[in-house]
């Protein structure tokens, strides 16, 4: 016997990637930031508020409960990204002019939409 203590096993800390965004997840708010939130979207509907009322107006149920759905995922996803990376990815991988100044527009996009479920 040496004196010495057991050696005990090292944990380390390890920092999990976040879930890829992925456009082919997202299908339905493509749809969606092409149809209401494309370079025009101001012109046309003046804000985004009034994009997603637009929105609710012509989709049905489902449409509406799909796109919540995939709000909800990008905003949990996102939780742990620096807010470009979500700008980015709603610009160029899902075709949108919208470019949300923070994760907080997100969920306000969320809420209005899921307000018309």
């Amino acid at each position: 016997m040496t004196g010495r203590a057991p050696r005990r096993p090292v944990h380390r800390r390890t920092t999990a990637s976040p879930a890829p965004l992925r456009p082919a997840d997202f299908a339905a708010l493509a749809s969606f930031l092409k149809g209401y939130l494309h370079e025009d979207f101001r012109e046309v509907h003046g804000s985004v508020r009034a994009a997603a009322a637009a929105f609710c107006a012509d989709a049905n149920l489902d449409e509406r409960r799909q796109l919540a759905r995939e709000l909800a995922t990008l905003a949990r996803i996102g939780a742990n990204r620096p807010v470009r990376d979500l700008r980015r990815f709603i610009t160029r991988d899902l075709g949108s002019r919208w470019e949300p100044a923070s994760r907080s527009e997100i969920s306000t996009l969320h809420d209005l939409i899921r307000a018309a479920i």
